[in-house]
């Protein structure tokens, strides 16, 4: 593998985009990026320069050093990101019971350049977290039991710590976080696609629990899981 092949998969170019950003044709960069032909120095540095800008473009950082850095407050960062003007990653660690929220340097500039102090003629953004449902508890039991899967189990598909936090959400004495919850619609989701015939679904298989076919409907699975259950039905 060229070097330049390696700086191009690093940043994640395509060949037409990494040729476009050197200001080169097409096919004289895929000469280079095959090794065909030796990449001239000046270009080479050039993919160097372009691979360091992207990385420190997308380092992912804490809310309060980026509004140090690009000179804002952190409550106004804050208020981007609820509002969806600020494209942020959250993590499932919390912080005061809220979760951790991060952003890029390449999220903040165009923050700054779409949003930034302009008050008309924006089109309205989405919040970027899902809203916890009332009936989460419900929902989740029968997510678990259509999946035939433990609490433990559970647990590590959504990524929580152990069966002890699904226990606490199942049993109302905790509420997931918007994090934890937007992973419990993508795997309901994919139970979804999987009900409806898709084999690459992907579905997680806990090969300690015997798996039966579901044919109910919503209803009858909230009547079954809010039938009383002894202790050894819910593990």
């Amino acid at each position: 593998m060229t070097e330049l092949r390696r700086i191009r998969q690093e940043a994640g170019f395509s060949q037409a985009h990494a040729a476009t950003l050197l200001a080169v044709p097409l096919n004289t960069f895929r000469m280079w990026d095959s090794g065909l032909r030796p990449t001239p120095p000046p270009h080479l540095e050039g993919a160097r320069t372009l691979l360091a800008e992207r990385a420190y473009g997308s380092e992912l950082l804490g809310l309060q050093t980026l509004a140090r850095e690009i000179g804002v407050h952190v409550r106004t960062l804050q208020a981007a990101v609820r509002t969806g003007r600020l494209e942020a990653q959250f993590s499932t660690q919390s912080v005061f019971g809220r979760p951790r929220r991060c952003a890029t340097r390449a999220a903040a500039v165009n923050f700054l350049n779409e949003h930034y102090r302009r008050f008309q003629g924006q089109a309205a953004c989405p919040a970027p977290l899902l809203q916890v449902p009332p009936d989460y508890d419900i929902r989740l039991k029968a997510l678990r039991l259509r999946l035939s899967l433990s609490q433990a189990r559970l647990a590590a598909c959504l990524g929580a710590a152990n069966k002890a936090v699904v226990y606490q959400w199942e049993s109302r004495k905790r509420t997931p976080s918007p994090v934890f919850w937007k992973a419990v619609e993508q795997l309901e989701e994919t139970a979804a696609r999987s009900r409806h015939g898709d084999r690459n679904c992907g579905l997680p298989v806990d090969s300690s629990r015997p798996r039966y076919p579901c044919t109910c409907s919503s209803a009858a699975f909230a009547n079954e899981v809010a039938r009383p259950r002894s202790r050894a039905d819910s593990h």
